[in-house]
């Protein structure tokens, strides 16, 4: 029995001297590896593969992640480290406690991963190429900087599609790059790029081309416009003709059309527009034309009678009669109306075009009108004639076949016949223009094209929209400037940026103002003073801007050249020979050389209209010509400016007519004048209207009681 006892203490002494042994291996790796002793540790490391593999694998990663010795490899690093996340989660609690000990537990390898992806990151960042991002990623596709990685890549690679600027790189962005915040701008430039490069030849067979192969292409309406503009270089009547034959579905046909019969019966004369329909039988717009042959030379001005408004002709005579609650002037041979609650519109013969029944009928836009009943919203053709059904709660303006609607409190698109091009999943949206149109939704603002496709992502607080080729921006309380193609030109960090004009848009930022191109280049730096109302007179205007440095105004062109000193205390604007500038408290004239042409002697002058401007003192107001000289001395207490060699003159008995010689034309002795085209006026007394002609001096019509003295009420 003893022997037995001895042998079973000797099995347990020899077993517990195992564990030493074994547990004393992976120490001495540890510290070897304290030491920096890398042979050693590395050889210790991997005897422990088998008996401990979290711990040794832990140590062989620590090894290869460190850049002072001859096994660093980041690849092998990270791969020694998977292995021992996969050992530790399998090891059991004992092993855990074990290899604790020597400093091997989640932390740790927590840290050791941080340590591989920073190593990594700094690497790929020194070395900044789409490669190496892209191998950042494949590798290290967890790690906290790969959103970062994916963001610089996708810039880079976008960059690099931008520099080649063609059609197969911006094809390869998108196929690559499907998830990148350029994708939208991407899209876009793809469009572009594969109209410039099919028609690079910029001939009529290049268009025809380009439209065959690409028929879905949202630039298939350039390419008809080119083949147009190609085919018709002088518009002549025979060209014209030949395209209509050439090219029957060509968007541009309507007006082909129309320019054919404009030019062919210029005079519109019965003669001509007979001779016109006896030539070309197959002109689509036949009721316009018979119009036109019937009253074409008539001009009707409304005129009331016992509360109701007609139309009388340039002699006075009645042609409509006087049978509605209110009118409103012709405007492409049609008049918008209204009787009895309801909106239509007439022609020049009085009958009516769009029935009067409607709650609000708008001007027409490319043949098509918005009218509104009981709420709901269409459109109406020239004819009346409803395209688009009474359906939508609000129905916009259209431009190039496409208008806004909305539905159901959503906006959409549709086309000329109330179709829905652009589903209704935006909060609000507004017109096309350039083919471009600013949808909003969540209270953020983008851009879609007639295709519906998101050129600008939805993230402005406004969008202006692309009248001018461009549009301004606007992220919180900062404004910036976006091209057609959604990219920025400038970026929304300035206090204000003003609409383009001459090509130039007014800069703020931080109380200082300068001008920005349509490229977005600075063109004339933020070098001048941002002075109170700056928005509203700093803004270019006929090639010229006012600015302001060290409290003194002047002009600048284009160019930032100083036109007129700046020296003034105000200035006006430059639009003839002359622009008005104030010193002290009085105002004068300088001309583009700077010669004072009138003295600093008037409280108020305004810039050159029609060869003239107003000038006052004392509250009373006159006129000086183009070259400074004081026509009209300063005694109306109101004064216009010249429109056709006549003023609106206003003193204490009334209101009339005067010429820049201040010879009266129309007593002043009128309640308000007005003109109506450049030889008619309209002239309101006691509340009753009349019409006056100024060739023949004469009233060609007056309201009943026009004449009769004012009421002493």
């Amino acid at each position: 029995m003893y022997r037995s006892v001895l042998r079973s203490l000797l099995c347990v002494a020899l077993f517990g001297t195992a564990l030493v042994t074994k547990a004393g291996k992976l120490e001495r790796a540890f510290d070897a590896l304290r030491i920096y002793d890398y042979f050693k540790a590395r050889k210790l490391f991997q005897g422990q593969v088998e008996q401990h593999p979290a711990a040794a694998w832990y140590g062989l990663s620590v090894i290869a992640g460190r850049n002072d010795n001859p096994f660093h490899q980041l690849d092998s690093a990270y791969v020694f480290l998977v292995r021992a996340d996969i050992a530790f989660d399998r090891a059991d609690d004992r092993e855990r406690e074990r290899i604790g000990k020597a400093g091997v537990d989640q932390d740790a390898l927590n840290a050791q991963r941080a340590h591989i992806f920073e190593v990594a990151w700094d690497m790929t960042r020194g070395e900044n190429t789409i490669g190496a991002y892209d191998r950042f990623l494949n590798k290290f596709g967890q790690s906290p900087q790969a959103g970062e990685a994916e963001l610089i890549r996708d810039h880079l690679a976008f960059q690099e599609a931008r520099d080649a600027d063609t059609a197969e790189a911006y094809r390869a962005f998108v196929a690559h790059y499907p998830r990148s915040r350029q994708i939208y701008e991407a899209r876009s430039r793809l469009q572009e790029a594969l109209y410039r490069e099919s028609t690079a030849a910029g001939s009529i067979d290049a268009y025809e081309r380009f439209i065959r192969e690409h028929p879905d292409s949202p630039y298939i309406t350039n390419a008809e416009d080119e083949i147009y503009q190609l085919s018709t270089p002088h518009r002549s009547v025979k060209e014209l003709h030949a395209f209509i034959v050439a090219y029957p579905d060509n968007h541009n046909v309507p007006d082909a059309w129309r320019a054919l019969y404009e030019r062919y019966t210029a005079d519109l004369s019965v003669s001509t527009i007979t001779e016109f329909l006896r030539t070309y039988p197959d002109y689509p717009f036949i009721q316009e034309l018979v119009q036109d042959y019937k009253v074409a030379s008539l001009v009707l001005y409304p005129f009331r009678r016992d509360g109701k408004w007609g139309f009388i002709d340039e002699q006075g005579v009645e042609r409509i009669k006087a049978d509605y609650d209110w009118v409103e002037p012709f405007v492409n041979g049609q008049a918008i109306v209204g009787r009895d609650q309801h909106a239509g519109t007439i022609n020049k013969m009085g009958k009516e075009v769009i029935p009067i029944v409607y709650d609000d009928v708008l001007d027409l836009v490319e043949g098509l009108a918005t009218v509104e009943r009981g709420g709901k919203a269409g459109a109406v053709d020239r004819n009346g004639g409803l395209a688009v059904p009474l359906q939508f709660g609000e129905v916009g303006e259209f431009n190039n076949g496409l208008a806004y609607a909305s539905r159901d409190g959503k906006y959409g698109f549709i086309d000329a016949r109330g179709n829905t091009v652009i589903p209704f999943d935006y909060d609000l949206a507004s017109s096309f223009h350039n083919g471009l149109a600013v949808v909003e939704k969540d209270g953020l603002n983008g851009v879609v094209d007639t295709k519906g496709e998101l050129v600008v992502p939805i993230e402005y607080d406004w969008i202006e929209g692309f009248e001018r080729g461009v549009s301004r921006v606007r992220k919180g309380d900062s404004f910036g400037v976006l091209s057609p193609f959604g990219d920025l030109l400038l970026e929304p960090m300035y206090t204000h940026v003003g609409a383009f004009s001459d090509g130039l848009a007014l800069v703020v930022d931080k109380g200082r103002c300068g001008y920005a191109d349509l490229q977005g280049a600075m063109a004339i730096p933020l070098r001048y003073d941002a002075g109170e109302g700056v928005a509203t007179w700093g803004e270019f205007r006929n090639g010229f801007a006012e600015v302001l440095s060290k409290g003194k105004h002047g002009l600048i062109d284009t160019q930032g050249a100083i036109v007129l000193p700046i020296q003034f205390l105000d200035v006006g604007a430059l639009t003839g020979p002359l622009a008005p500038v104030k010193k002290k408290a009085k105002w004068g004239y300088m001309d583009r050389q700077r010669s004072l042409k009138v003295d600093f002697r008037y409280d108020q002058a305004w810039e050159l209209e029609h060869g003239y401007a107003r000038v006052a003192n004392n509250g009373r107001t006159g006129l000086v010509d183009s070259t400074g000289t004081e026509v009209i001395t300063p005694h109306y207490k109101a004064l216009t400016d010249v429109d056709h060699g006549i003023c609106t003159a206003t003193t204490e008995e009334g209101t009339g007519l005067v010429t820049v010689k201040d010879e009266v034309v129309l007593p002043l002795l009128y309640d308000a004048v007005e003109a109506v085209d450049a030889e008619v006026y309209k002239v309101e007394r006691n509340e009753r209207i009349a019409y006056f002609r100024i060739a023949e001096r004469k009233f060609i019509w007056k309201e009943e009681a026009f004449e009769a003295p004012a009421s002493s009420e």
